[in-house]
């Protein structure tokens, strides 16, 4: 049995890394829904829909004392877009991790699986890419 390469080990780490990052972040903002604080920033951040006017034809208008918008995490979750999902969704994150951790794992000898855990690993890291380039988008427009 032998460890991966060093080329999959750096972005095994890094996709682990980023699923971090991007779980933690998505937790915050879905506390907030929860708990019935979500912002436009928050629901930008969960649902990808970018603009002010777009937010509120899908959830209605802000409160004006506070400008939170009083969602469900279900209304949310039907309100979402592809680029909701590139910001960060569990499930897939979930799946980039897996990827990451099942390639550290010196076993993909035995099954001779190593083209497909490569095949796999690059998927998971362009998904984890493809986040952060449309994170950066979502900063930009705040």
């Amino acid at each position: 049995m032998y460890p991966p390469a060093l080329a999959q080990l750096a972005a095994a780490l890094a996709i682990i890394l980023s699923v971090v990052i991007r779980s933690i972040r998505g937790g915050a903002s879905w506390q907030q829904v929860d708990e019935g604080n979500a912002t436009a920033d928050t629901l930008r951040d969960l649902t990808g829909i970018l603009k002010f006017d777009d937010l509120q034809q899908a959830f209605g208008p802000p409160r004006l004392e506070d400008g939170v918008f009083p969602v469900t995490r279900n209304e949310v979750r039907r309100a979402r877009t592809g680029l909701g999902y590139l910001f960060g969704d569990r499930w897939l994150d979930g799946a980039s991790a897996l990827v990451a951790v099942v390639t550290l794992l010196p076993i993909w000898p035995l099954w001779n699986t190593r083209q497909w855990l490569d095949t796999l690993l690059i998927f998971a890291g362009c998904y984890q890419a493809a986040g952060w380039f449309a994170a950066m988008r979502l900063v930009r427009s705040r």
